[in-house]
């Protein structure tokens, strides 16, 4: 026996020391398959050993028999492995390896396989039977399944985890085949030696790494390194012999052992400083390998570098996105952060630009794909979604927006354990798959991404609550003179222009009064959305003080600016609720440069041509070209002109108690009675006005009744109740043109409300319903029971009085009843029961 024959039984005994470790893993199916390879090849190893020490000429056959089932059956139990491995469900050539297993034990044991056996040297020469060619042409057979499953694997995969597996187990299986070879040859220096064990166990080795192994290094990266070490290793020798060489030329005296040394100690002092030479030779050869992504992927590399002085998201887009795209060779990249209100995550930069993609790619907060991200930390391949169970969940149109999309992958950007952005990849050029490489390199700069993003976030609320009105998200007022010195500027350099608009909402201070701060403050928040949703995406609007806004156009002539505003205008007139007083604004304009140079005088002009449209009646948009005009007539004009429209609205008030001759006289009634109760509760004398001006009008809508329904001499139907049930809406659409009446109209809107919210037309309860509207509803239900109907009887002070006690807390405000009661019925007068009938429209 020789040193070669103990290498079969360390190699054995090494299976075992693996059989252990993978017993030792996660039990998987993959490993439990494979720890059966690893105990049959341990006996394969283990057979070889007891073959080469020394045997008895009687038991040499035997052995040699055991050797070949041993063989036999490793590779079918490898087989095994490789088709766990590669998913494959047929079992049909499994069950002819049995069955050829079972044959080649029987025909071993036989001895028609190998008639003959025994070892001389440490070399077995054994005598085989035809029937062995037959057995070795099955086994050939099962090494080109083994390599024709693995290719396919690789080739059907994406993952680049899971093709660096792939690639493993190749170069594993190709070098069993190599060192299985070494049995076949007929080299007498390596003939009998045990290499095919040695090749067996480096392949289990390697299947060990790979299918323990989350990461595994990538191929591609050991080629580089062991190329970069092999060129400077030839590079040394060549030194070497170099110095060799020249030295017998210069020195043709000297002993060839000083020589060497000396070339020697040259080579040592090179190697020590071989630093720079190592990093020429990677770069060239990493040239080689990445070509025309070598650059980018330089940068990126170099990201962290930079990192530093970068600041906000869009810096962050424009250093990262194009490098991303070159140096991984995809067609895009983009990044996706969260919307700070709703949570959704929406693709604000991508490279290159795509207005259409980063509009349409939405996902929202509780999408699975979004929970994913988070929970794994890890990238998710869009073309697997059906694969993960955590995303079955995803609806089918969720699934084309990705698949639309183009992307490749999603990468999460994390800090401190938190979903700050995402990193979209696009799919790779000419077909091509991600590598390990690929995804460390992500991972880092995903890894560094996270510290700016949230640098850059924080940066950026900081920024905007510099810049921004916290009430209405509009830009404020500090905002405004730094954005409009930067428009100047602009246009100083390029020719530009802009054009300002100054806005300033009619009556504020009156709307504060009437519904307090808080419906104010909802009112400029509205106002605000009004605003932005009312400009171009390159427009600016700001707060820029008070009530008063301003909107800045750029590239805007004044004629389109005056378009601009009157959107604006009929906007805010038409969005504002039916709820409130109505609400208008005026506006003023003015346009760099032709009304001004300076900032001053743009801001003083647009300032004036607002003055102007509130002096001449509000709810206007005016130019300061109108300026020039003799505006103090027009306005004069203009107030000559309202006692005249006072005038009319009064007509139009008797106009609708004379349609009814049963309800005549009745709205001035209501006005006694409402300012009879307003005095006693001690009002103000604007509020009492306010009152007796609502009472006179409360139902000037019913002009749009129609008449068969007003003068109809029985109860109305429910399909006649409809119309009726408007005209407080339609009398506040006729009204609300005249300025000095806006203070009556929540009272005229809503009168018909009930204390208990059943009322109409908006359902307001208790104290939600304006105090003016409470006191006309009591006045007008009072002046209606206690006045002529055909179809009800008429009540008494005493029944009327009643009545609106019986209806206190539900249709009337209860404490106000009280009052309105102690003051309009007799003291001397007995209290009388209720009629059943009642009737108050």
């Amino acid at each position: 026996m020789t040193i070669w024959a103990l290498v079969p039984l360390v190699t054995s005994i090494a299976y075992l020391v693996l059989l252990a470790v993978v017993l030792l893993s996660k039990r998987q199916s993959i490993t439990r398959v494979f720890s059966v390879f690893l105990g049959a090849a341990a006996f394969w190893s283990f057979t070889s050993f007891m073959l080469h020490i020394d045997a008895p000429p009687e038991q040499t056959l035997i052995r040699h028999n055991l050797l070949n089932i041993a063989l036999f059956a490793a590779m079918l139990m490898y087989y095994q492995f490789i088709r766990a491995y590669t998913n494959r469900r047929g079992k049909l050539f499994l069950i002819i390896g049995y069955i050829a297993l079972a044959l080649d034990i029987f025909l071993n044991l036989t001895g028609q396989l190998v008639t003959s056996a025994y070892i001389e040297d440490n070399v077995v020469y054994h005598t085989i039977t035809p029937v062995f060619y037959s057995v070795f042409i099955l086994a050939l057979s099962f090494i080109g399944v083994i390599i024709y499953h693995l290719v396919q694997k690789y080739r059907q995969s994406t993952d680049p985890a899971e093709r660096n597996r792939t690639l493993y187990l190749v170069l594993g299986w190709v070098i069993v085949v190599l060192s299985r070879y070494t049995n076949l040859s007929d080299n007498p220096r390596i003939y009998g030696l045990p290499l095919d064990h040695v090749g067996n166990f480096i392949n289990a080795g390697i299947i060990v790494y790979a299918i323990t192994q989350y990461r595994l290094i990538d191929i591609k990266l050991i080629a580089r390194k062991t190329l970069t070490y092999v060129l400077l290793f030839f590079s040394m020798i060549t030194v070497y012999a170099g110095a060799i060489f020249i030295a017998t030329r210069i020195f043709p005296a000297e002993e060839m052992s000083t020589i060497i040394l000396m070339a020697t100690l040259i080579v040592l002092i090179l190697a020590m400083t071989a630093r720079p030479l190592r990093t020429f030779i990677e770069k060239r050869i990493d040239r080689l390998f990445y070509q025309e992504t070598y650059e980018s992927r330089l940068a990126l590399m170099g990201f962290s570098r930079k990192m530093g002085n970068i600041l906000n998201l869009e810096e962050l887009a424009k250093s990262l996105l194009p490098d991303l795209a070159k140096s991984l060779n995809i067609n895009k990249a983009a990044l996706l952060f969260p919307d700070v209100a709703s949570g959704e995550f929406s693709m604000e930069y991508i490279y290159p630009a795509d207005d259409h993609l980063k509009t349409q790619f939405k996902l929202a907060a509780d999408n699975p794909v979004i929970s994913w991200l988070d929970k794994n930390n890890a990238q998710l391949y869009l073309n697997k979604l059906d694969n993960l169970p955590e995303l079955k969940g995803l609806w089918q149109i969720e699934k084309e927006q990705l698949q639309k999309s183009e992307m490749g992958l999603l990468y999460p950007i994390k800090s401190r354990d938190k979903l700050i952005g995402i990193i979209g990849l696009g799919n790779k050029k000419r077909g091509g798959i991600y590598s390990t490489e690929d995804l460390d390199m992500l991972i880092s700069v995903a890894n560094q991404a996270g510290v700016i993003i949230e640098n850059a976030q924080l940066y950026t609320q900081a920024t905007i609550r510099a810049n921004t009105d916290e009430l209405t998200r509009l830009y404020n007022h500090r905002h405004f003179h730094e954005r409009i010195e930067q428009e100047i500027a602009r246009g100083s350099r390029f020719g530009n222009t802009f054009s300002l608009i100054l806005l300033d909402l009619d009556l504020f201070k009156v709307y504060n009064d009437v519904y307090g701060h808080l419906a104010g403050d909802q009112l400029l928040r509205r106002l605000g959305k009004i605003l932005e949703n009312s400009i171009r995406s390159i427009d600016m609007a700001f707060r820029y003080g008070g009530e008063e806004f301003a909107i800045m156009l750029p590239g805007t002539k004044i004629e389109d600016a005056y378009h601009v505003a009157e959107r604006i205008r009929k906007n805010i007139e038409s969005k504002s609720s039916f709820r409130d007083m109505p609400i208008t604004a005026s506006l003023g304009l003015a346009n760099w440069p032709t009304d001004g140079v300076m900032k001053e005088e743009i801001i003083a002009k647009a300032d004036a041509a607002l003055y102007r449209s509130k002096e001449t009646g509000r709810n206007r948009t005016s130019l300061p070209a109108d300026l020039n005009n003799n505006s103090t007539q027009i306005i004069s004009s203009e107030l000559e002109a309202r006692p005249k429209a006072m005038s009319i609205i009064y007509a139009l008030a008797a106009t609708v108690d004379a349609k009814d001759h049963y309800t005549y006289g009745h709205s001035r009634k209501v006005s006694e009675y409402a300012v009879a109760l307003a005095e006693i509760l001690k009002l103000s004398e604007e509020k009492v006005e306010t009152i007796r001006a609502a009472g006179l009008l409360h139902d000037i809508g019913k002009i749009g009744v129609p008449d068969h329904i007003l003068t109809k001499p029985s109860a109305l139907d429910d399909e006649e109740w409809e119309p009726i049930k408007t005209h407080p809406e339609l009398g506040v659409e006729i009204l609300k043109r005249i300025m000095d009446l806006v203070n009556c109209l929540p009272a005229i809107l809503h009168h018909h409300e009930h204390f208990d919210g059943s009322g109409y037309p908006f359902g307001l309860k208790g104290e939600n319903i304006p105090l003016e509207a409470r006191i006309l509803s009591i006045a007008d239900a009072y002046d209606a029971v206690t006045s002529p109907r055909p179809y009800r009887t008429q009540l008494h002070t005493e029944q009327a009085v009643a009545e609106l006690k019986r209806c206190a807390g539900s249709q009337f405000d209860p404490e106000l009843v009280d009052i309105f009661c102690h003051v309009i019925k007799p003291e001397d007068s007995p209290q009388l029961k209720a009629s059943p009938e009642t009737g108050t429209e």
